[in-house]
């Protein structure tokens, strides 16, 4: 009968409580009071692992759906909505919360963070109006469309002089396209040049 320890065709290997059969047997651990765990990986079929991609091609859509797409994502420099997945710059309403909070619980200024999430002022004060009036549900864009009637309002007038650059001819036709986008205001571009002629005189 073989020794404790050995086998009939050779010695056995002891390493760390496992006793281990010679390179001509088939390969046996035995555990010698040792609990032996050995990871296998498991596959998973395509089918079953969520798409990255899928899932925020899906939120995209749903963003254009309510009408919370925010138009200029790429603007947005604050490097929380860079990295990770939670912060999301095409969400409009997280991009002007989260800027709301840097200037009331951070105590940025209203310049920098207005500058970091890629708006203007005068889209600052009215994000701030709003959600004051309403809370997060203010953020939500309002329906496409004019808002009041068509003329220029203090907050639009400001917004204007910070978009032109003294001294070359104003671009009204971009400028009312950055007036719908930013403020949610159509002008029609004739009116944009009259005020901003009147007040250069």
């Amino acid at each position: 009968m073989p020794q404790a320890g050995t086998f009939p065709n050779g010695p056995s290997r002891f390493h760390r409580g496992i006793v281990t059969m010679p390179q001509d047997h088939v390969d046996i651990r035995i555990p010698c009071g040792v609990n032996i765990f050995t990871p296998v990986p498991v596959s998973y079929p395509e089918s079953a692992m969520p798409a990255r991609s899928d899932s925020k091609r899906a939120k995209r859509e749903a963003l254009i759906e309510d009408g919370t797409l925010n138009p200029s994502p790429e603007r947005v420099r604050d490097p929380k909505f860079r990295t990770g997945e939670f912060f999301d710059p095409d969400d409009v309403v997280q991009v002007r919360y989260e800027m709301l909070r840097r200037v009331s619980f951070d105590n940025t200024p209203v310049t920098a963070a207005s500058d970091e999430y890629g708006v203007s002022r005068p889209t600052y004060y009215q994000a701030k109006e709003n959600f004051d009036a309403a809370g997060v549900a203010g953020l939500v864009p309002k329906k496409p469309g004019p808002r009041g009637p068509h003329k220029i309002d203090d907050e639009v007038m400001e917004f204007l002089q910070a978009h032109v650059v003294p001294g070359e001819p104003i671009r009204a036709r971009e400028l009312v396209n950055l007036v719908r986008r930013e403020l949610n205001v159509e002008l029609h571009p004739r009116t944009i040049e009259r005020a901003l002629k009147k007040i250069a005189r």
